[in-house]
């Protein structure tokens, strides 16, 4: 049998295919969810290091003895976990990022994510440790962040970091995100929903906005980790302009993604520094540190996961402008999403609704939510209105959706962030009055009582 990831791609053909390859009829269309946390010791509000007594392998080991998880390893070294379709990486940090299956509803996002809680807070518990469940580490600087044994990290990523913006490694080691996964049935399907996507994601980070808080100090930001992105790597991250020419197609994508620069090959299980190197040259063959060589099919999946921006293609649409949050901002994202572009009449809608909105326009606001979050302005409207607008459309799509558990469809996931848009209080400022609060001790509070698990504890 011919192993595909290892065809030799000889052009762009064969690069636009994968995209293609991803096409799917709406009743197989899944939803995936990927969320990140920090890892801290409850005693002492410290990241816990890769290995000792009480640590990340510590928790991996008793997740494989208890739960049935399988070791993920590279050089000898776990490095993640996987069970059935869900698996657990780690971060450059020692981020927890639980990536999991593709689920039919977001009420299984849900059942998928609470079985994870279940065995997460056992383990956690036992040793002591505590799930942060914010955008950006609130205290710890980058000399207090563990580094993970994984070669891409620490010989590849990190130094390159170094060289394309001041945030760079803020983002790998000190931030946090939950992301969602969606499928598309056609080209003009994927074409119609990576614009909304785009158009949006400024009203997302908005919405989930959770990193107030940067080296104990309020930031007086909404979300510290959108603004650490926005000076990362301007190569491979942000809204790219092209996405609002008319007539958006996966040759498009294409040929963007050939011209964002290279971080690595991997070759017999070791990785290949190529960063700032062009993949566009190494289908040609003419790449300076391989004259003469040309990439495998899986060399193209592997370059495709370097692409940062704020919406990703691969064989699926990749959400990813929200901080990381407590487990009800999971399902509201996911829900949120899935009821604006899996329901043609919700995606018609939202289209008809943002199709004017100017790259300028959308690029400008993506930099105010940083700051500002919903109280920053689109046309003359503050974004809490404008998101209780866009809420309603998902809500609308979700009910036409008629998956129900208990009678209740997918729209009570929407919950959380409606309750805020109509309390017109953001989670940034709960948590800035928790911080503010004299008979409390600042951040350490917020560490204490602020987790995956449930959000603020009562």
């Amino acid at each position: 049998m011919i192993d595909r990831e290892k065809i030799f791609i000889s052009d762009k053909n064969h690069l636009k295919k994968y995209f293609e390859d991803g096409c799917k009829p709406k009743e197989k269309w899944g939803i995936g969810a990927e969320y990140e946390n920090f890892i801290f010791a409850k005693d002492t509000f410290q990241p816990v290091s890769y290995s000792g007594p009480r640590s990340i392998v510590t928790l991996f080991e008793n997740m494989i003895d208890r739960f049935g998880w399988a070791a993920i390893r590279e050089n000898n070294l776990i490095i993640g976990l996987g069970k059935g379709d869900s698996n657990i990486s780690l971060e450059p940090g020692g981020q927890f990022e639980l990536s999991g299956g593709i689920n039919k509803s977001v009420h299984d996002v849900e059942k998928e994510m609470k079985s994870f809680m279940k065995e997460m807070k056992i383990l956690t518990n036992e040793l002591n440790l505590g799930l942060l469940s914010m955008g950006a580490t609130p205290i710890w600087s980058l000399k207090d962040m563990p580094l993970m044994p994984k070669d891409r990290y620490k010989k590849i990523m990190a130094p390159h970091m170094k060289k394309v913006g001041k945030y760079g490694l803020d983002m790998m080691f000190r931030t946090c995100t939950i992301q969602v996964n969606l499928d598309y049935s056609s080209e003009d399907d994927m074409a119609k929903k990576v614009k909304v996507g785009f158009l949006l994601q400024p009203l997302a980070t908005a919405l989930f906005a959770s990193s107030p808080f940067f080296e104990n100090r309020d930031t007086g930001y909404e979300s510290w980790r959108a603004n650490i992105w926005k000076h990362t790597d301007a190569a491979r991250t942000g809204i790219p302009k092209f996405i609002f020419d008319k007539g958006l197609c996966f040759s498009d994508w294409v040929e963007f993604a050939l011209d964002v620069p290279m971080y690595f090959i991997k070759r017999d299980e070791k990785y290949i520094n190529l960063a700032g190197e062009s993949f566009r040259d190494f289908l040609s063959g003419n790449l300076k540190s391989m004259p003469g060589d040309k990439p495998f099919y899986s060399d193209w999946v592997n370059h495709l996961t370097t692409i940062f921006t704020d919406v990703r293609l691969k064989s699926f649409i990749e959400m990813r402008g929200a901080d990381g949050g407590p487990s009800y901002n999971v399902t509201a994202l996911a829900a949120f999403w899935t009821g604006l572009l899996y329901d043609n009449e919700a995606l018609d809608n939202i289209f008809n609704l943002s199709e004017s909105w100017t790259w300028e326009e959308i690029s400008s606001l993506n930099e105010e939510v940083c700051k500002f979050g919903l109280d920053a302005k689109f046309r003359g409207r503050a974004l809490w209105d404008l998101a209780a607008d866009v809420l309603n459309v998902s809500a609308l799509g979700l009910r036409n959706r008629k998956f129900l558990e208990n009678s209740y469809d997918e729209s009570i996931f929407l919950s959380p962030i409606e309750e805020m848009i109509k309390e017109r209080v953001s989670l940034p400022n709960k948590l800035r009055a928790r911080f503010n609060n004299k008979g409390s001790n600042g951040i350490d509070s917020i560490l204490e009582n602020f987790n995956f698990y449930q959000g603020f504890q009562r």
